[in-house]
């Protein structure tokens, strides 16, 4: 891939990262399944615990996990991701770690951090695109 051929992967790729975000905090399943390879598989851990979720296998099970799970949650949330380092960009695969941010409001209280971590994507180029094939997540702490 030449610099320019790269710049635009990492672009559709962050690009359905950050659809997968707003998919997730304004509750838009279709967009969220949007972002998924049909085989893709996603879960995570809060880090020094015993607490996780997933992993879930499949485009379906991803988004119906995600959906109960946004579902619970009474409060409103803002996922925001930054600090993005490619690990592996080829023409197919890609994968790389980003840091997540979480914030909530609900009840008019002002939004506040509810906790941090990192994402560690894997992606695939297919005939429609990029896509996530991977999605884990590892949060400093429970909220």
């Amino acid at each position: 891939m030449n610099p320019e051929q790269q710049q635009a992967a990492r672009q559709e790729i962050l690009q359905r990262l950050y659809q997968y975000c707003w998919a997730y905090d304004t509750n838009d399943m279709t967009l969220l399944a949007s972002v998924f390879t049909e085989l893709a598989s996603s879960g995570g851990i809060v880090a020094d615990s015993e607490l996780g979720w997933g992993p879930w296998h499949g485009k379906a099970a991803i988004v119906a996990a995600l959906s109960d799970i946004r579902e619970s949650q009474p409060d409103r949330r803002r996922h925001v991701v930054d600090t993005c380092v490619f690990d592996a960009l080829s023409t197919t695969r890609a994968s790389a770690r980003l840091y997540v941010s979480i914030f909530s409001y609900a009840n008019g209280k002002p939004p506040h951090l509810v906790t941090t971590g990192e994402y560690r994507l894997r992606a695939v180029n297919g005939s429609d695109g990029w896509r996530l094939d991977g999605l884990d997540e590892v949060l400093d702490s429970a909220f």
